[in-house]
């Protein structure tokens, strides 16, 4: 999964086409041919209206920037004025310009549209990047919540780790969509930093957020891998529980013995997650199970899960189940308890000698 891109409200007002005796007197009017009038005024011209919160202005710029007119790019990277960016965030968050309607084509709403202008916000393409990023953070905080999620948004394009600690930040934010976003975008990052940021917030058991947590950790990959074999120790089930499915995804050897054991856990929920996780490391998790059966007492959990397992593997690889059938006949018969450690054993020196796992 990915984070997504924050896109203005459907139902806003700048996304309605007014009838045209209502069109605001600020939005330029159209020309013989039913398109607005673009006027002569230099891009450079037109930037600085636009910062001044003038729609008309601002729509020209935005179809100069849309015709691939350098000039108007120029004209906005260049423009050593914080409101013009500010505006422009707006109207990718919102759909309004300076606070107030503005009725644009949907050419300029599509999603191509609004990556060539999210782009302007970047450092790289001939701006100011310290600007950018002064806007970016400043708008964090606004009392709007479209504008918060779509800075963090262009924050994570970004992949500065300087912006990680407001992306943990605003894993706290009180709207839960922005809170979604910041999760998504830390899942991007690459940077060890989230790690403890993203599982602060999974110890708050907030369950919508929490998969989206999970998703960041896998994305994070083996930056993540300490701190969540660390947290699969964890007082809390929910914890442990999305932590082990990060394991099963991941399906590094570093996880086999936090995943096995699990099998046994007095919480069933977490005992089911590790036994489908193990299945995905194949035959490498074999012999760290077959083990677990030798030295642990049999209870209800370890003989469901161990039997999910075996069963997987063997129906896998067709050469295991004359072997571990027998393991789950001992597990589910009267003797069970009693039997299986021996089976087991069995079974293992058996795989060793047939040369179909390392004796080692």
């Amino acid at each position: 999964m990915t984070f997504s891109d924050p896109s203005p409200d459907s139902n806003v007002a700048s996304n309605i086409i007014p009838p045209a005796d209502k069109v605001p007197p600020s939005v330029p009017q159209a020309d013989a041919g039913g398109l607005p009038s673009l006027g002569e005024v230099p891009p450079q011209v037109l930037a600085q209206r636009a910062a001044a919160g003038q729609r008309g202005a601002a729509w020209r710029l935005i179809h100069w920037i849309m015709v691939d007119d350098p000039r108007a790019v120029l004209a906005v990277t260049s423009l050593d004025d914080d409101r013009l960016m500010q505006h422009l965030l707006e109207f990718l968050a919102l759909g309004t310009w300076a606070g107030k309607l503005f009725i644009v084509s949907e050419s300029f709403r599509t999603p191509h549209a609004r990556t060539r202008l999210r782009t302007l916000l970047l450092p790289g393409v001939g701006g100011d990047p310290v600007r950018a990023e002064r806007v970016l953070l400043a708008a964090t905080h606004d009392r709007r919540p479209a504008i918060r999620e779509t800075a963090l948004y262009i924050l994570g394009m970004m992949g500065s780790p300087a912006v990680t600690p407001v992306l943990s930040g605003a894993l706290n934010d009180p709207v839960y969509r922005v809170r979604v976003q910041a999760a998504r975008v830390l899942g991007h990052s690459g940077d060890p930093a989230a790690v403890a940021a993203l599982m602060r917030a999974l110890h708050t058991d907030d369950e919508p957020l929490g998969s989206y947590i999970y998703v960041a950790l896998l994305q994070l990959g083996a930056v993540a891998l300490p701190a969540v074999l660390d947290e699969c120790m964890s007082a809390s089930p929910w914890v442990r529980w999305h932590c082990m499915r990060v394991l099963g995804e991941s399906v590094d050897l570093r996880a086999l013995p936090v995943l096995v054991p699990a099998l046994n856990d007095a919480d069933y929920s977490i005992a089911w997650i590790a036994a489908k996780s193990l299945v995905r490391f194949g035959k490498a998790c074999l012999v760290p199970v077959l083990r677990l059966l030798v030295v642990s007492e049999m209870s209800p959990w370890l003989k469901e899960t161990a039997s999910y397992v075996l069963r997987a593997l063997y129906q896998r690889d067709a050469r295991l189940k004359p072997y571990l059938e027998p393991i789950l006949h001992s597990m589910h018969g009267v003797a069970g308890r009693i039997a299986t450690p021996n089976v087991a054993n069995r079974v293992l020196v058996q795989l060793a000698a047939d040369g179909v796992i390392d004796s080692n």
